[in-house]
């Protein structure tokens, strides 16, 4: 019989977005014409992609964002029910809003993906928006970092007023992973979880994922736990309760086919692994064993076959 907790979702909060995926045999030159292997649509953004491998590996997922009403859109409500992920509280805009479009070239010979992004006129999700939902709902809220400051300020600095005032508490986590945004390094101070990107990293020049949980451990509140994933380099983690620094190495699979969304997906599984009561060390190792997995599929679609 499920517990009380176990009914309850997992909320992503962030961008969803189109991505129009090009495959190439290797990358094209510039002021040339080739032929491609493959190319096809599919829903893309960090939250997004998130929601969708814990719906996979078996969560109450749910996704919340802006969201268009345009043909893009369309596209990304019914892909999203088709991996079982709620969007019934998303923020829908008006007609005049455009979905944010990704052009995204894969290199067939390295699995390398290369992002040519387009954002127009979508806003990020509102704070009024956010107070609509009920909290009670939720045993885990995870945030990608969006350049808005005072909107995550007011959405996470509310999720720990309510936890002051139960007994289960919805567990935080934040993502930060573009460069170039510091005035979302104040959303810390809110998280349990917090992941670093290697791209965020490599502008605060912290040359490696031990560096990097070790710096940002000393920016978080009691208690947290901060998560680097490292590409080819694994993964690291370390947590203020115990001061115990634990790595992962990668798995990579045998022919590395697509790595398009790789990121989102060790977060994704990570945050499963540590929704299932595993210890942090469980958690990142199973995060690149996900990731890696994923890495040699296209897409993400196939996670859902596999046992973990």
């Amino acid at each position: 019989m499920e517990s009380k907790t176990d009914q309850k979702k997992v909320l992503s909060i962030g961008m969803v977005c189109l991505d129009i995926v090009t495959v190439c045999h290797t990358y094209p030159k510039e002021d040339t014409d080739q032929r491609v292997l493959d190319y096809y649509w599919q829903r893309g953004g960090n939250a997004s992609t998130t929601s969708t491998v814990l719906a996979m590996l078996g969560e109450r997922s749910e996704f919340m964002g802006a969201m268009a009403t345009d043909v893009e859109s369309k596209f990304l409500t019914e892909n999203l029910k088709s991996y079982g992920v709620s969007h019934d509280n998303a923020m829908v805009c008006g007609p005049d809003i455009k979905t944010p479009v990704s052009m995204v070239i894969i290199n067939q010979s390295n699995g390398s993906r290369t992002i040519l992004h387009c954002a127009k006129n979508l806003p990020e999700v509102s704070f009024s928006h956010f107070q609509t939902l009920d909290l009670s709902q939720y045993k885990w809220i995870h945030v990608e970092g969006r350049p808005a400051p005072d909107a995550y300020n007011q959405i996470m600095c509310s999720v720990v007023e309510y936890n002051d005032t139960v007994v289960e508490k919805i567990t935080i986590s934040l993502e930060l992973e573009k460069p170039g945004r510091p005035e979302l390094d104040s959303l810390i101070q809110y998280a349990d979880v917090v992941f670093i990107s290697k791209e965020k990293a490599d502008e605060e020049r912290l040359y490696s994922k031990e560096d990097v949980v070790r710096a940002y451990i000393k920016r978080c509140k009691a208690g947290a736990v901060v998560i680097c994933a490292w590409g080819d380099q694994g993964a690291a983690a370390l947590s203020s309760t115990d001061g115990v620094l634990c790595t992962s190495p990668v798995f990579p699979p045998e022919t590395l086919v697509d790595t398009l969304g790789a990121g989102d997906t060790f977060n994704a599984a990570t945050i499963f692994a540590l929704c299932q009561g595993r210890s942090v060390q469980e958690a990142i190792t199973l995060g690149c064993k996900v990731a890696g997995t994923k890495c040699g599929m296209k897409g993400n679609k196939g996670l859902k076959d596999i046992i973990w």
